[in-house]
């Protein structure tokens, strides 16, 4: 293969790379990551060596952004002209991951490197090689992900362009403790308490002594004297009735995620709690959570967060408060809907909102 064909080759993978590097954040899980892969090293024909068969092993960290470092080692044994070839690489990679595609759980990435490769018959030994390349990972949980990758491997000094597939596990461990938001038990609900307050007894009126009548009250018709007496009786108080002060369903609620963070942190769950409290009170209604964003990153990205964020507030309401599933829903909205101009910082912070609407069927 020609340099010139070689260099537009991983030229063309770098320039993809660049143009992709101002998505938004995707959501990985922070820790140091082990991955051991097989794959199928391909040589540049200009070699003469036989492709072959390789294992690697990699070793990195995955940051709390779409970034991670890995140092890779590779081993391919390979053939010339009936003669075994060692293969030894060392590669050290910069993976940038792109959103995650949430109906199939891939997390497409791309990557670019640089490093070395020894070959036991002294070809290209030791030559700086540059690479590029991307691939997929499949999350199987939160901390075991399968990986698919290939790259292209251009030697500078030898103008050879080289490939590698392999196929791995990627094991993630050692992070920050991740917060769930479907399943956290630690956290107990405040049990409400309400006291119903009776109506202070009223006190009855004494019975008011009759005088005795004389001749001159006596000698009245006789129509009067009942209209007198009717007027004279004590009216009897009605028992005060007891005041019916209307709750008012609580809208937004003022939870903030972490930087890339979908989990809802426990700290706001007594305002979650604030929307169980209402929902158990008043059997006929319903929630919608919606999730907002402001307009920075991709709008497809914002999207998948703002549907991410409701759910967690949803699962809360559903798994820690007890709310049944059919009375609540969860949609994100991304960045469609700003409850400000996205012209300042404290202005883009008031439109990452969480909003709960709370709909009330009458009997």
């Amino acid at each position: 293969m020609s340099y010139n064909i070689a260099k537009r080759t991983l030229l063309s993978s770098i320039i993809a790379a660049s143009s992709l590097s101002t998505l938004a954040l995707a959501q990985q899980q922070e820790g140091f990551t082990i991955t051991p892969s097989i794959g199928y090293y391909n040589m540049d024909s200009d070699r003469d060596i036989k492709d072959d068969k390789a294992y690697s092993l990699g070793l990195g960290y995955q940051f709390n952004n779409p970034w991670a470092v890995e140092f890779v080692y590779l081993n391919a044994d390979s053939k010339q002209a009936g003669n075994n070839v060692d293969v030894d690489q060392y590669r050290l990679d910069g993976l940038y991951h792109l959103p995650t595609l949430n109906s199939v759980d891939l997390t497409p990435y791309l990557a670019a490197g640089v490093g070395t490769t020894d070959f036991s018959n002294d070809t290209g030994h030791d030559n700086i090689q540059v690479n590029a390349g991307g691939g997929l990972k499949y999350a199987v949980n939160d901390t075991v992900s399968l990986r698919a990758d290939f790259r292209l491997v251009n030697d500078v000094e030898d103008h050879h362009l080289d490939n590698v597939t392999s196929l791995g596990v990627q094991m993630t461990f050692g992070g920050p403790s991740k917060q769930s938001s479907s399943s956290n038990d630690s956290y107990t609900p405040v049990e409400q308490t309400y006291t119903q307050v009776e109506p202070e007894p009223v006190q009855q009126a004494e019975p008011i002594e009759a005088e005795p009548m004389t001749e001159e009250i006596s000698e009245q018709p006789e129509e009067m004297v009942q209209e007198e007496s009717m007027t004279e009786a004590p009216m009897m108080e009605e028992p005060a009735q007891q005041t019916v002060v209307e709750t008012l369903p609580p809208e937004k609620i003022n939870i903030q995620f972490g930087l890339n963070k979908t989990t809802v942190e426990q700290k706001f769950y007594p305002d979650i709690e604030k929307i169980a409290v209402f929902l158990q009170e008043s059997p006929g209604s319903t929630v919608v959570i919606e999730g907002h964003t402001d307009d920075t990153g991709a709008a497809n990205y914002n999207q998948t967060v703002s549907e991410k964020r409701a759910q967690s507030v949803a699962d809360v309401l559903i798994n820690t408060f007890q709310v049944d599933e059919s009375r609540v829903d969860a949609i994100g909205y991304g960045e469609e809907r700003p409850f400000v101009e996205n012209d300042t910082e404290e202005h883009r912070e008031a439109n990452r909102r969480i909003v709960a609407i709370i709909s009330t069927s009458e009997a």
